[in-house]
């Protein structure tokens, strides 16, 4: 089933009115006709079933039960190459991710200037839409302005952890940390260069705990999707025990 997301809260037995790109793939790109039905999620709250209308109107005719978010997970991620970072905001979606928060750190590769991270800021916002829609997700992700290390701490959950590849063998394993499912973790991902001693002490001295991924060495985005992925099992895991 299409899906599309809409900036206004719907009702029943009403009329909303789609974007002008969402309108366009719809009806031109995708020629839905009238009998389809249209899967719509309100950024207001709800998701809704709808039959087309003129471009660019749907009608609203049923509205779906969602079920509430148990998790809310925030992902902390450094500017990577364009390239590396768009797939990881694409996983990071599929994965389940509430919340993504990208900064600059002292070893990025990626030095924006206040145009480019506007222009990029509208790139991403894009992304995650069009990826929220391809798994169909209920709700649409959340993406931060670009911030600073300093600032991190103001995007915090009950569980806060920062994957750092310089931790020593006897350091906790990430996974050691989501034993009892925390309902919101946030986690912090470097970049290409790794941190800088003094990254790590901020953070550390903003209660985020270093952990480890492991033994090798993961590019930024494959180890975000690793993080991802230890935090969505445990989620699972602890949903089947009970």
């Amino acid at each position: 089933m299409k899906q599309v997301f809409v900036e206004e809260a719907c009702q029943l037995h009403s009329k909303v009115l789609l974007d002008t790109k969402q309108a366009h793939h719809l009806f031109d790109v995708l020629r839905i006709e009238q009998k389809e039905t249209v899967r719509v999620i309100s950024k207001q709250g709800g998701a809704f079933l709808a039959k087309p209308l003129q471009k660019p109107y749907l009608y609203i005719t049923d509205e779906i039960e969602v079920p509430a978010t148990l998790h809310h997970i925030t992902l902390c991620c450094a500017l990577i190459k364009q390239d590396r970072f768009e797939v990881m905001l694409q996983k990071a979606c599929e994965l389940g991710v509430s919340r993504i928060v990208p900064f600059d750190s002292r070893f990025s590769i990626v030095r924006l200037d206040e145009k480019k991270k506007e222009k990029k800021y509208e790139r991403w916002q894009q992304i995650i839409l069009d990826a929220c829609k391809q798994c169909n997700r209920n709700d649409l992700v959340q993406l931060e302005p670009i911030q600073s290390i300093e600032t991190l701490h103001n995007y915090q959950g009950k569980c806060n952890l920062v994957c750092y590849e310089k931790q020593n063998e006897a350091s906790m394993h990430l996974a050691s940390y989501l034993k009892d499912d925390p309902k919101s973790v946030s986690i912090v991902i470097g970049p290409e260069g790794g941190f800088d001693v003094n990254e790590i002490d901020i953070l550390q001295d903003d209660h985020f705990i270093p952990v480890t991924l492991g033994k090798r060495i993961l590019r930024a985005e494959t180890a975000a999707i690793y993080a991802l992925s230890c935090i969505d099992y445990q989620h699972a895991l602890s949903k089947e025990e009970k």
